[in-house]
C-alpha cells in the first residue's frame, strides 16, 4: 500500500523554506589546517574588522607608537 502524503499548501511552503534555509547554512567545504597559527591567519584574512573597532584601535596605538619604550624611559637608555 502506498503511503499518501496529505499536506496543506502552508505546510508544503514551510517545508520548502526549511529545506532552503538548511542548504544555505551548510558550509561549502571542510578545510584542514596544519597548525593553529595557520587557522588564525586564514580567519584574519577572511574576517573584516568593523570600522568602529578599527578606528578605536588606531586611536589607542597612535600615541604609544611615537613614545619611547618603557624600559628606555625607566633606565634612561639612548634616545632614538
Amino acid at each position: 500500500m502506498k503511503r499518501q502524503n496529505k499536506l496543506t499548501s502552508q505546510q508544503q511552503a514551510e517545508e520548502q523554506q526549511l529545506a532552503a534555509s538548511q542548504q544555505h547554512t551548510q558550509p561549502a567545504a571542510a578545510r584542514e589546517f596544519n597548525s593553529v597559527e595557520e587557522m588564525l591567519r586564514h580567519d584574519a584574512l577572511h574576517t573584516p574588522v568593523p570600522p568602529g573597532i578599527a578606528a578605536r584601535l588606531q586611536r589607542s596605538i597612535g600615541p604609544a607608537a611615537a613614545s619611547p619604550a618603557w624600559w628606555r624611559r625607566f633606565f634612561g637608555g639612548p634616545k632614538t
